[in-house]
């Protein structure tokens, strides 16, 4: 208990700049104290083998046995715990978080990638180091401190044991370790629950130790394949009455496609005739507010945003890059099911984006700047109906070197920009690769001016974030500016549609506010296709609503189409996006989660908030309606 509470200082003391102003030391000393709570727990499970050594020792003489069993068991204790806790560090800096659902890309991702990103960009022989020289002072001075509390037997036998004393020392010795494995002496143990004793978000991440945030990313996400998933969202289970429910209508249908069912309105203007919809890696909405305005990173969709339209209450589908990717493409929410490997998604489902634009007489294609087989992200573009996919190895020129990821987004946008034609009206889904680790772009060499912080942001900068990282974002959209101006050059009537893929948990300083670590952009640009389209008031988003703002722009009025999403276009008496366990109004965010409302950027909070129960039972119906789309399929 004492090393897992030093790790636990350390960490408190190393992300101290997360801690929030209003916290004080009485907050930090609770969560370490409630943090001993689950120490408790996970040392009585280690504590466990030489306690039953000892317990055998009444039986057998096997002191030297016993002696062994003490020493490697407390060495791996060491070893493991210091492993787990030097992770849980760069863990938390790259997801601010510990241990959480991102966890299981090592599984479903591109693990090599990974492991090199890991090499490239995190220097993993300095953490080696470290782990080597603490595990061994740690050992060693733990071998001093058992022999320095060993009872010795010539004290015992000055003291002998009385029956009735032995029996109530061993009552009392069991109690404390049942206590212990509860890490309560009330009625009920510690549980996840007690997590949140304080108002600092930070302070109480810290509370677990790497032992149960571990345990429960594994519940998680085994609760969210199981039945426990749709329980999560849906406790009745009644999958047809939240349909009903979330699509206001009063008719019971057994396929539950049918309650997806949509009919285009008709185009709002020139319908489009080549789409791109581009995912940005990590490319959030922080920068694009008015107070970092000075660093220049994102001039190019700046200016797009102001000659086309600018959703700035926006929300990604989810944290990582393939769920959302799964989620535009297929049409469901990402309720922690990993869509692309699920068997329904082996065919096209209905709402497929992709099997939509093909009806509408559309080509579609994909372009990935990096490998197609990470996630099976090819396989499952093919199998939701893109006829085309490309992605690094065909956009590699002579001489270039790809990089963990994949290609620089120079080469994505040429190879782009060669392939498209005007033989056939297209929708191109593109996903960048550039601003993501290990960031070895030479951004200086293609010209990122920013050589310092900006003197207005120097007090908000604490190098949470170098100007390198910053400039792979500048180099990201300067090829994205690129991109348009050759498109534009090139075809007719084009419609470009930019979003982030997630949040990019890159920041300025340690502390961003909750919208800062929520919204990604929404841009739509097209000088003939939105001439004279103006956003209607109030419009807020996320990822489910593209799809079906696309369509009705281009779709023909009457055509069928599937979506759970809702068109940004056209007006509504209430807009909501909902996106991963968060929900965006047009002057709040409310974390779902937590259960608290947040403001907007530049905004107060209304003094009527909307009921949150309401709002909360509006994310669950769709989230579970989406769950059992995906891992049960369309018959109810």
């Amino acid at each position: 208990m004492i090393y897992l509470s030093l790790f636990r200082i350390a960490f408190i003391f190393y992300f101290r700049n997360r801690i929030q102003p209003d916290s004080s030391y009485s907050d930090i000393v609770f969560s370490l104290l409630n943090g001993c709570r689950f120490d408790s727990m996970a040392s009585t499970c280690w504590f466990g083998v030489p306690f039953l050594a000892s317990i055998l020792l009444v039986f057998f003489d096997a002191d030297r046995i016993a002696d062994r069993i003490r020493a490697v068991t407390g060495a791996a204790f060491i070893i493991v715990t210091t492993i787990a806790w030097v992770v849980t560090f760069g863990y938390f800096n790259e997801y601010s978080d510990q241990f959480n659902y991102m966890l299981f890309n090592l599984y479903y991702d591109d693990t090599a990638a990974i492991f090199k990103t890991i090499w490239a960009d995190y220097h993993p022989l300095f953490y080696l180091v470290i782990i080597a020289g603490t595990a061994t002072l740690a050992i060693a001075l733990q071998k001093r401190f058992v022999q320095w509390h060993r009872i010795l037997p010539a004290t015992l036998a000055k003291r002998p044991f009385t029956p009735l004393s032995g029996i109530l020392t061993a009552l009392v010795i069991l109690a404390l370790v049942g206590a212990a494995a509860r890490g309560s002496v009330g009625s009920r143990p510690a549980q996840r629950k007690d997590i949140a004793v304080t108002r600092d978000t930070f302070l109480n991440q810290s509370i677990v130790n790497p032992y149960f945030s571990l345990l429960f990313a594994v519940e998680d996400h085994r609760d969210a394949a199981g039945n426990a998933g749709l329980e999560t969202y849906l406790p009745d289970g009644n999958v047809r009455k939240a349909a009903q429910e979330l699509f206001q209508t009063g008719q019971s249908y057994d396929n539950l496609d049918t309650y997806f069912l949509r009919h285009a309105h008709g185009p709002k203007g020139v319908p489009p005739r080549h789409i791109f919809l581009v995912v940005m890696e990590s490319y959030d909405a922080w920068p694009f507010l008015k107070k970092y305005a000075s660093l220049g990173i994102t001039q190019n969709l700046k200016a797009l945003a102001q000659k086309g339209l600018y959703f700035d209450s926006f929300l990604p589908a989810s944290g990582g890059t393939m769920q959302s990717l799964s989620s535009i493409i297929s049409g469901f929410p990402y309720s922690r099911v990993e869509i692309n490997y699920q068997v329904t998604a082996r065919k096209p489902y209905p709402s497929s984006i992709a099997e939509t634009f093909k009806r509408l007489g559309y080509r579609t294609r994909l372009f990935y700047g990096g490998y197609l087989s990470w996630q099976r992200f090819g396989d499952f573009a093919h199998d939701q109906g893109f006829e085309e996919t490309y992605g690094a190895p065909h956009m590699l020129k002579p001489g270039a070197t790809p990089h963990e990821w994949g290609v620089d987004d120079e080469y994505l946008v040429d190879f782009i920009v060669n392939k498209v034609n005007d033989d056939k009206p297209s929708f191109n889904l593109i996903m960048t690769t550039s601003y993501h680790p290990p960031y070895n772009v030479d951004v200086r060499a293609k010209g990122f001016p920013l050589k310092e912080v900006p003197d207005d942001l120097k007090p908000l900068f604490d190098g949470t974030t170098s100007l390198t990282m910053l400039g792979h974002l500048w180099y990201a959209d300067k090829c994205l500016g690129d991109l348009v101006q050759r498109i534009e050059a090139k075809l007719p009537r084009p419609l470009f549609a930019f979003t982030g893929d997630h949040f990019g948990r890159k920041f300025i300083n340690a502390r961003p506010d909750f919208f800062e670590r929520s919204g990604v952009p929404l841009i739509l640009y097209g000088k003939e296709v939105l001439r004279g389209i103006k956003i209607p008031q109030g419009a807020v988003g996320a990822h489910l609503d593209i799809p079906p703002t696309l369509i009705e722009l281009t779709a023909p009025k009457g055509f069928e189409y599937y979506w759970m999403g809702q068109d940004l276009l056209a007006p509504r008496k209430q807009f909501l996006g909902i996106g991963f366990f968060r929900v965006i109004g047009k002057d709040f965010l409310l974390d779902v989660v937590e259960s608290t409302f947040c403001p907007l950027p530049g905004k107060e909070l209304p003094n009527k908030l909307p009921d949150m129960e309401e709002l909360k039972t509006t994310f669950n119906r769709m989230y579970g309606v989406g769950w059992w789309r995906v891992r049960r399929g369309d018959k109810l």
